[in-house]
């Protein structure tokens, strides 16, 4: 098996009923005490201006030295060693690049938050032109959807979306995120 591709195989990950618990009791917990509902925050747009934008890899950007991380997507990581990652997950440089092409190629950027998450980060939905990058990332296939995890933070519509659209290139030619950093990061 080539590395990366750990987990992929069908029933490989999820077997045991204990993993399956703990994840889903580590999820609902988290939604509980670091999520919240943004419907009432839908008109609270922050527009950016690219002078003040770093793009840190597929679905996180620093706007004015603020960390935000997409809600709805994760996608592969990139080296990072300030947060214990010490080598690039297949994909995900050209998640990051799509990333940055959406934003630069943009008329309009502008973010909703939705809280922050337990590293401090504005949890948000970015939008480019109008339209979600969460879910420009899922249908390119350059990130796992996170709705069936987090809930839909008060965007139905949007979060439908992300979920039909991640049927869409099954299965993903990277192990999703989640399982790679666990392996990967050192803390």
């Amino acid at each position: 098996m080539i590395r990366g591709e750990i987990g992929q195989k069908e029933g490989h990950i999820g077997k045991s009923p204990v993993v399956l618990l703990f994840l889903i009791l580590f999820f609902l917990s988290y939604s509980l005490f670091y999520g919240e509902d943004c419907g009432s925050l839908k008109k609270s747009r922050v527009y950016i201006n690219r002078l003040y934008l770093e793009i840190e890899d597929g679905d996180t950007i620093f706007y004015r030295r603020k960390p935000i991380r997409f809600l709805g997507v994760d996608t592969p990581e990139i080296k990072n060693p300030e947060v214990g990652i010490y080598e690039d997950q297949p994909y995900g440089r050209k998640a990051k690049e799509f990333t940055r092409k959406a934003i630069l190629n943009a008329d309009e950027v502008y973010y909703i938050p939705c809280g922050r998450d337990r590293y401090g980060r504005i949890l948000a939905h970015l939008f480019v032109d109008g339209y979600s990058l969460s879910l420009k990332i899922v249908e390119a296939g350059l990130g796992y959807e996170t709705v069936s995890v987090f809930g839909d933070m008060g965007f139905k519509e949007l979060s439908k979306k992300i979920l039909n659209a991640s049927k869409l290139h099954r299965p993903l030619p990277f192990e999703n995120p989640f399982y790679w950093r666990k392996r990967h990061q050192i803390k």
